[in-house]
């Protein structure tokens, strides 16, 4: 005890040497085995695998939409999400397509709506139906009635829808079966006297059949032996007979009762008027005359009367021509 008393210093000296030789061996030791027990606490590394490229060609295709915009497509008849336009029309709404806005200015005749649509026309313009889209000289209501292009200057109606009559003026020639002389038997041989009740002089001449009225195309054609009965005297038989007669200009044919109802010739003259925004021209014509206006449009006189004229094209279809309306 004494001997530990008097070296405990030495003592506790070896002790701590030996406790630090100890903890220096465990430190070496831990140390050494260090990166062994790290390894326990790292992931396994994975084998890298080859990704496949990636597929840009959605992005590229939404590109060239977006530097070109595409149209719808099906036919919508309004913007996607907005309801179809509809016209209120005294029967109640409507779609566009259906229904007449506008009626015919002259006629009265409704103009249905689609075929404004189908030529990109303003349907909503109240004058639409009056305008000329295309400047040719022809409103739309004038194209639709004619069912040409209203947007086409080189496709519109007929010129001669722009044909007015002005009038006529008429000339009469009556011829009258005055008398007769020579063998009834022998028509070919018989001098008949005729008067020109409508000229100057009230002039006569004395014809054979198959010659010529002085200073007339009218020729006397045949004679026709007749008796009738005489109004005034009951059972009574008086000279009824009669003379043909034919103009040579006009192919015109009229009889003459001796004594009683002339031969009437009538000489008619027509204007028309063609009243066109790119032509305006006056015509004097006769029946039987042909004429032409623009550059291919020929027709021919049939008739006329008090009120208007008929014509016909090469084809033989008849026009009627009537006066200008006033606006």
């Amino acid at each position: 005890m004494n001997f530990i008393k008097t070296n405990a210093h030495w003592l506790l000296l070896t002790t701590t040497a030996i406790g630090s030789v100890a903890a220096t061996a465990f430190l070496m030791k831990a140390v050494g085995e260090l990166p062994k027990n790290l390894e326990k606490f790292q992931p396994k590394q994975v084998s890298a695998k080859k990704m496949p490229p990636i597929d840009l060609s959605g992005i590229d295709a939404a590109e060239k939409l977006i530097a070109a915009p595409g149209q719808w497509e099906n036919a919508h008849p309004s913007l996607l999400f907005v309801s179809e336009p509809y016209l209120l029309e005294a029967d109640g709404p409507k779609r566009p397509k259906e229904g007449s806005l506008h009626k015919h200015s002259k006629t009265g005749d409704p103009i249905p709506n689609s075929w404004f649509l189908q030529y990109k026309l303003a349907l909503r313009t109240s004058k639409i139906a009056v305008e000329d889209t295309d400047g040719d000289g022809f409103t739309n209501e004038e194209e639709w009635a004619a069912s040409t292009d209203p947007t086409d200057a080189s496709a519109h109606p007929p010129l001669v829808t722009k044909l007015y009559f002005v009038g006529q003026k008429e000339t009469h020639n009556r011829i009258s079966f005055l008398q007769y002389l020579g063998d009834t038997a022998k028509p070919e041989s018989l001098k008949i006297t005729v008067r020109r009740d409508d000229s100057p002089k009230k002039s006569q001449a004395d014809l054979k059949i198959g010659e010529i009225i002085p200073e007339t195309e009218i020729k006397l054609v045949s004679f026709t032996l007749r008796q009738k009965s005489d109004s005034g005297v009951t059972g009574s038989k008086v000279d009824g007979s009669l003379v043909n007669f034919i103009d040579g200009k006009s192919g015109e044919k009229s009889d003459a009762e001796i004594k009683g109802k002339p031969a009437d010739f009538v000489d008619k003259t027509v204007s028309l008027r063609l009243n066109y925004p790119k032509e305006t021209k006056d015509f004097t014509l006769k029946p039987g005359q042909t004429f032409t206006i623009g550059a291919s449009e020929t027709y021919k006189i049939v008739d006329s009367s008090a009120t208007g004229a008929t014509l016909k094209n090469t084809e033989d279809k008849e026009f009627q021509v009537r006066p200008a309306q006033s606006e």
